[in-house]
């Protein structure tokens, strides 16, 4: 038997050699320690070196917390000519002034210190209408990208040397905030002393708290997975490692049973806070049990990492519906866990002759949209809560004779901040029919980037004003966005006093008491509880894939093109459909199959039906041995 460990939680610091992308050390890590979910702490170009702060299991939720961390670096500069890649790779052009002298690199730097508008390299991993900047600087179609805000806090130079007199190099010192590129640095040092320079070497020696004096080489990390799980579990840092400076407060046992379910605490010690502090969140023997915030007197519960222990008089196993939903379809309710549907009831729509506008992003916006009043989110699955939500939207746009309007974004939050999308509850395009089914009249989908996550909440706001007539917003109490999740509903009350926009808060969906989240639907999915996420997504769990090649032996393979949440490895029993786009009539799933989930990937098995290649939605009723007959 292999001990090979199951997983881990923890932060490994890891000292990436040259020629390795973060990429490849992420997927190191990852089969070294048997863990799914891996991320990083700041991307290194492969010809650096230095920190990587790679994130295992638990951890990544806490990324985060990380991303605004200082970074310093020690970073070899080399006068003398340009590259298109600003680095060494890249393609090196003699400069045409004459050569620095130190002293003249000494006195430019000091125009470097403190908030600068930087420029970002043209080839960088910066996304530009969905795609890569390197990507398109490779097809041969570069951009000029916008400067932005970065800050350096120190900038001196170490070492000089002039053995080439016509190219000399200076080894620079760099501390700086996040988002800054040395790359640019060294570009726009050789253009303010005219002879043109490039990043020839560069070493990060720290991040935040993390510091390459106590990184692991990768040789090191092997070493110890070769030892065993035991060895290799001893590099890594507990998961809260670099946090400390969080507030803290200790939690009674009932508190942390609260908190588990998502519910707001009212600690019996008494802490000492400002609103909207965020606070590390610790059981008495100062276990961490999560990380919330501090408002109005009361800790609100944002990441949990203890799973909720079920309601007083409950039994175990999968918990049923409750009630019905305002636009879920509600396969399956109230049914026998036996009985299969020949179909799913179709999509409810609250007014069919809504006819939604899909807005790529909110510089898109335009006075000719009319009054907008608006929720801002993710809308992972359009679970019960989603839908409560939006039914107060189209009550306040009413009341305020505007048109209830989304912003959502293209991309999940975590896959800019713990380096991994988490998996979808919904397809992107069925989330735009169900958000149009939901009554929205106006989508944003708005392209979620390290420049929107450091966006202040009041810029933010000041963006769509300048677009359109923004007449509110609707959020549940615990609903923040902006950088550091600034826009609360009292500061945007604030705001909207002094601007002339409403803010209505509706309390939180709850069921059974718990507050509905995406992350929990995920949970009870992936440990098999069909019943319990159907409860909270209002409907039966479905998931969107393209059926490959031609069915063999009334089977099809079907490939995802987005990591989506599946139930683990069995046979389910499964309706079949088409799948949903917007502007396109959304068909009922009704073709009977078997899915056999497996290592992540889904098989179907069918008789009897014609299965043709494409994309389809498929929906989960239960396990295979729950739907056989009698």
């Amino acid at each position: 038997m292999s001990d090979r460990p199951r997983g881990m939680d923890g932060i490994l610091v890891v000292a990436k050699d040259p020629g390795f992308t973060s990429h490849d050390v992420v997927a190191l890590v990852r089969r070294l320690t048997g863990t799914r979910r891996v991320g990083h702490g700041g991307t290194l170009d492969p010809f650096a070196s230095g920190v990587l702060p790679v994130f295992l299991g638990l951890a990544t939720r806490l990324v985060e917390y990380h991303m605004g961390d200082t970074k310093a670096y020690r970073a070899t500069v080399c006068f003398g000519s340009s590259s298109d890649t600003d680095d060494r790779d890249g393609e090196l052009v003699p400069g045409s002034g004459a050569a620095p002298t130190r002293e003249a690199v000494e006195s430019a730097l000091a125009e470097f210190r403190g908030p600068i508008q930087q420029r970002p390299p043209t080839y960088s991993a910066l996304k530009v209408g969905g795609r890569r900047a390197y990507r398109l600087a490779r097809q041969g179609k570069p951009l000029e990208l916008p400067p932005r805000a970065v800050t350096i806090h120190r900038l001196e130079l170490e070492e000089w040397d002039a053995s080439d007199p016509d190219r000399p190099m200076a080894v620079l010192e760099v501390e700086c905030g996040a988002g800054t590129y040395i790359r640019s640095l060294a570009r726009d040092l050789g253009e303010r002393l005219g002879c043109g320079a490039y990043l020839g070497a560069l070493t990060r020696t720290a991040s935040g708290p993390f510091r390459l004096a106590a990184a692991y080489s990768l040789d090191e990390i092997r070493g110890a997975a070769a030892e065993g799980p035991a060895a290799l579990a001893a590099l890594a840092l507990p998961i809260d490692a670099g946090l400390e400076g969080i507030a803290e407060a200790v939690l009674t046992d009932a508190e942390v049973a609260a908190a588990s379910r998502g519910q707001q605490v009212k600690p019996a010690h008494r802490i000492s806070l400002e609103d909207g502090a965020r606070v590390r969140l610790l059981a008495e023997d100062r276990a961490l049990i999560g990380v919330g915030s501090w408002k109005s007197g009361r800790l609100v519960p944002d990441k949990i990492f203890v799973a909720a222990p079920p309601p007083a008089g409950a039994t175990a196993g999968p918990r049923g519906t409750e009630g019905g939903s305002d636009g879920a379809e509600g396969a399956a309710r109230g049914a026998p866990s036996g009985a299969i549907h020949a179909t799913e009831p179709r999509l409810r729509v609250v007014d069919r002759r809504n006819r939604m506008l899909v807005m790529p992003g909110i510089d898109a916006l335009g006075p000719e949209l009319g009054r907008l009043y608006l929720a801002v989110g993710v809308f992972d699955g359009l679970h019960r809560g989603h839908q409560y939500l939006l039914r107060e939207l189209r009550r306040a746009a009413q009341r305020a004779e505007a048109r209830p309007a989304v912003i959502t974004f293209d991309a999940h939050p975590e896959e800019l901040i713990e380096g991994m999308a988490p998996p979808l509850l919904c397809d992107p395009d069925e989330r735009l029919v169900r958000l149009e089914a939901a009554g929205v009249e106006v989508t944003v989908v708005q392209h979620f980037d390290h420049a929107l996550r450091t966006t202040p909440y009041d810029a933010f706001v000041a963006t769509i004003r300048e677009r359109v007539d923004l007449a509110g917003f609707v959020m549940t109490p615990d609903a923040a966005f902006g950088f550091e999740r600034g826009g609360t509903p009292s500061t945007l009350t604030a705001l909207g006093e002094k601007t002339g926009f409403a803010v209505t808060v509706v309390s939180s969906f709850l069921s059974d008491g718990e507050q509905v989240r995406s992350s929990e639907i995920r949970r009870r999915i992936s440990v098999g509880d069909l019943a319990g996420a159907r409860s909270l997504l209002g409907r039966s769990v479905g998931v969107t894939g393209r059926l490959t090649g031609e069915p063999k032996d009334s089977a099809v393979d079907i490939e995802f093109e987005l990591p989506v949440s599946l139930p683990p490895p069995g046979r389910y029993a499964a309706i079949v459909g088409p799948a949903w786009k917007l502007g396109r009539r959304s068909e009922p799933a009704s073709v009977r199959a078997i899915a056999a989930v497996a290592n992540g990937k889904v098989e179907l098995e069918f008789t009897g039906d014609d299965l043709k290649t494409g994309d389809v939605r498929v929906v989960l009723i239960g396990t295979a041995a729950e739907a056989s007959p009698g």
